[in-house]
């Protein structure tokens, strides 16, 4: 049999069933909600406010809460960020909150991939081989006369194409209802990147302007990268578990620790090497403080890179020599 038609077998399996339309569905109330919400917030909160106004407050209180002295130290260094970036567009005369449908969905890549994508990526991929097993067709899929090798690859390019296809709708719903309460437009706008923490203080010397466009295609570029990390991750807790619940439950644990990890024991450096640290690829690119020091975009995808390539040859070991008919 054709490796093409073992895909295309694969994801009919994905089209078929239902969590594929409940990511759908989660993802279009998801981000509607948070546009409402959003759209409501800023209405009340800016009411008419000058933006020079408004942004000389928000310095005035984080200089507040440095001087307060009880701020953890991890936070210190968001808030010293903050301040000094607040700083910088005030003194270039340049909105830090400018809104736009494709701004937002600029900000959606960042919000959603440290926890939403990669939990879509985690219910695809849970149960692409303990289904199997569940289900008992794993007799069936062997019998015929294809490797063990081709069918698990046949099951990774299926799921790296349903996270493909997860992220891409999730931008394009992103910009949809963005567009919706903010406007279409304004895709060739300059936004400053570059933002770099040296020490405890903001650098602005690698600070550059590049049309949103291309910050767009760059933030959703790197979520889909971490959101494939985690897929792969993934198949191989379906591969090893052979209970979709335990393989789900086991992934979900990761990425919950790795939420309150930096917050609990901000000073472990070690964990810079662990995957779920280095989940929001997308805010380290636009220059927000990391939880631990020497964190970067090319370190965090390095480590991304090795733990999934690392998880898929595991899998291809485990699977292709394990008596998966007893």
């Amino acid at each position: 049999m054709r490796f093409s038609g073992l895909v295309e077998n694969e994801i009919l399996k994905f089209s078929r069933q239902r969590r594929f339309r409940v990511v759908v569905l989660i993802l279009v109330a998801l981000i509607g909600l948070i546009v409402f919400a959003q759209s409501r917030s800023r209405e009340r909160f800016l009411a008419g406010k000058d933006w020079h106004v408004e942004t000389q407050e928000r310095m005035a209180r984080i200089q507040n809460w440095l001087r307060d002295g009880r701020m953890p130290p991890s936070s210190q260094r968001w808030a010293r960020f903050e301040l000094d970036r607040l700083r910088y567009h005030v003194d270039h005369d340049i909105n830090p909150d400018a809104v736009s449908g494709p701004l937002f969905a600029r900000g959606f890549a960042n919000a959603a991939s440290y926890l939403l994508l990669p939990l879509l990526a985690i219910v695809f991929a849970s149960d692409v081989v303990s289904a199997e097993f569940a289900q008992g067709t794993i007799k069936l899929l062997l019998t015929r006369p294809v490797g063990r090798s081709r069918v698990l690859a046949s099951k990774l390019a299926a799921l790296a194409l349903a996270i493909t296809l997860t992220v891409l709708f999730g931008g394009i719903v992103a910009y949809l209802f963005g567009g919706i309460a903010y406007g279409y437009g304004g895709w060739a706008a300059p936004v400053l990147t570059g933002f770099r923490v040296s020490g405890e203080r903001l650098d602005p010397a690698a600070v550059r302007s590049i049309a949103l466009w291309q910050d767009l295609v760059l933030a959703y570029g790197l979520a889909w990268f971490a959101a494939l990390c985690v897929g792969a991750i993934a198949l191989l807790t379906s591969v090893l578990l052979r209970s979709t619940a335990a393989a789900m439950g086991t992934m979900l644990a990761a990425l919950i620790a790795g939420t309150i990890l930096p917050r609990l024991a901000p000073t472990w450096e070690a964990q810079k090497f662990l995957f779920v640290t280095n989940l929001p690829l997308p805010d380290y690119y636009s220059g927000s403080p990391p939880p631990i020091t020497g964190l970067t975009v090319g370190f965090g995808a390095a480590v991304l890179a090795a733990w999934a390539l690392a998880a898929v040859a595991a899998a291809f070991a485990v699977f292709v020599r394990r008596d998966v008919l007893a």
